[in-house]
């Protein structure tokens, strides 16, 4: 049985049949490997054959094709893992959310783009399930893993890193923190996320929040090349001259168009120190910030270097000053310096972004726990914050109390200049009103499995709050960011009307045959939205 090949030449799309003799050239193997992948791909022409089957030949024949290739260099993830295997189990289990510990038929860790484009080869021709992991930090079940009846294809060995005076490029396996700590004291810095543990990869397709956003606008407004594997296996780039709908597209839009395999991003130089700042305070202390909060994303329209840190749980409310100048406590933050807070988080400090980052990493905190996030986003509005910040305290004490978990209130403030920067650059997907606004982050932290359904509902009802108490107070914009959303938001329809459209036809121009619609096993899908 052929199954569909294609790929885009000069923008002309060129359809093909692959066969099992032509999918044998293609994966370059000995004579007697050829046999036995022969004999495999034969049986994917059985018209009974399950999910579960479709997967384990794939599995099988992937054994065949990375198995036999150590990983090298810094490279300590094995190519090919099953259960048997001894690495299988801690890979398995390298997410965030343990909710996310699916156990796949197979892992596939290619150590090269080329690689990438290998696998995709072989997912394609069997037809089976799959799901592609960067960092494991998304809290969606399916989106970044799979169970027994697909293949997860973990990029974690595609973990280069060179840079010059322009422009940084990295594979798609690194970690934001691992970014950071090789570009420390080399005279350039990266614009990328907040936290050390998240994957480039997740990050960008998502868009991106920075600390610095209406100096760059999101993460992915810095990136200057995509270097990405489409579903055919073909690998090909994006940039704003070459394949430009893909560009802007992958700022955004999801895992919709290919699995990306090496980002460049612009070079920041950093040829000076920035201030940052936290405060702590007790929750009798948390009301009075939201008055001073609103003063603040007015001042912040003003002033590009600023940007702000808002958490609240139940136990306690984090602040946090971060300043892209050495300038010691800038006007820009005035309306909290005279709030009485409860200590000092950390201390007012002049350092490197690298200082800023390892500072910041504990806001939040990492414990091996279950995780669930959702977005929602607003016009700043003392009465909307206030009141979603009173239905949100009741949400999170009865969850607290009936299954012991924790809940965080998060505003990213975020300006209507940050909003601005994507058009100067190949535009992005994100559709965002260029106002002021906020984007809330409701996060549930719990332990026990059987609390799955309780914790979703509180992490719902959180956002129905939130959404609730703007629309009352008639500043709910419609935007929600893909990277702290939750699966049953509709993101992408969330971006108008006019990008969802875009997004459609930029799906059906490089995947024709909707391999990452309906092979994929989880995302915020054009074919969902």
């Amino acid at each position: 049985m052929a199954q569909v090949n294609y790929y885009h030449d000069n923008s002309n799309l060129v359809v093909e049949c692959l066969t099992v003799d032509e999918l044998l050239k293609d994966l370059n193997l000995s004579r007697p490997e050829e046999t036995r992948v022969s004999s495999l791909a034969k049986q994917v022409q059985d018209a009974k054959i399950t999910p579960v089957q479709r997967a384990s030949l794939a599995c099988q024949v992937s054994k065949i094709v990375f198995g036999a290739s150590s990983s090298s260099g810094t490279n300590k993830v094995p190519q090919y893992l099953d259960s048997s295997s001894q690495q299988y189990i801690n890979r398995t289990e390298i997410n965030w959310s343990n909710t996310c510990d699916l156990e796949s038929r197979c892992i596939l860790s290619p150590i090269s783009a080329k690689g990438v484009s290998t696998a995709m080869l072989i997912i394609s021709f069997f037809g089976t399930k799959f799901a592609t992991r960067s960092g494991g930090h998304s809290t969606n079940v399916g989106f970044a893993n799979i169970n027994g009846y697909g293949v997860l294809i973990d990029v974690v060995n595609l973990n280069q890193l060179t840079y010059n005076k322009k422009t940084v490029s990295f594979g798609s396996g690194k970690r934001w923190g691992e970014v950071y700590n090789e570009l420390n004291n080399t005279g350039v810095i990266a614009i990328g996320g907040r936290s050390p543990e998240v994957g480039v990869g997740g990050l960008l397709v998502g868009g991106g929040m920075p600390y610095f956003s209406s100096l760059r606008g999101i993460v992915s407004d810095g990136v200057q090349e995509y270097e990405i594997v489409l579903a055919n296996s073909s690998l090909t780039t994006a940039s704003s001259q070459r394949n430009p709908d893909l560009f802007r597209a992958l700022k955004g839009g999801g895992s919709n168009f290919g699995i990306l395999t090496k980002i460049s991003v612009d070079a920041i130089p950093a040829d000076q120190n920035i201030w940052f700042e936290a405060r702590s305070y007790t929750p009798e202390q948390t009301p009075a910030l939201f008055p001073a909060l609103v003063k603040y994303q007015a001042a912040a329209e003003n002033d590009i270097n600023a940007n702000l840190i808002f958490s609240v749980t139940n136990e306690a409310t984090i602040v946090g000053f971060v300043y892209f100048k050495p300038t010691p406590r800038p006007a820009v933050y005035s309306s909290f310096y005279n709030l009485p807070f409860n200590v000092s988080f950390i201390n007012s400090t002049i350092g490197s972004n690298q200082a800023l980052v390892e500072a910041f990493s504990s806001v939040g905190g990492t414990v091996d726990a279950r995780y669930n996030t959702c977005s929602a986003t607003l016009k700043p509005n003392v009465a909307a914050y206030q009141q979603s910040y009173s239905k949100w305290l009741s949400i999170s004490s009865k969850a607290a109390k009936d299954y012991n978990a924790m809940m965080t209130y998060g505003v990213q403030p975020f300006t209507s200049q940050a909003a601005r920067h994507g058009d100067t650059r190949g535009g992005n997907a994100l559709g965002l009103d260029k106002v002021s606004q906020a984007w809330f982050a409701g996060t549930v932290i719990w332990q026990n499995e059987r609390d799955d359904a309780a914790a979703q509902e509180s992490l719902l009802a959180a956002c129905a709050a939130v959404r609730d108490a703007a629309a009352s107070n008639k500043v709910l914009l419609p935007f929600l960011f893909m990277n702290d959303a939750n699966y049953a938001q509709n993101v992408l329809a969330s971006y108008g009307s006019a990008s969802l459209a875009f997004l459609k036809a930029v799906a059906k121009k490089y995947d024709p045959s909707g391999v990452f619609q309906t092979q994929q096993n989880g995302g915020f899908l054009v074919s969902k939205s």
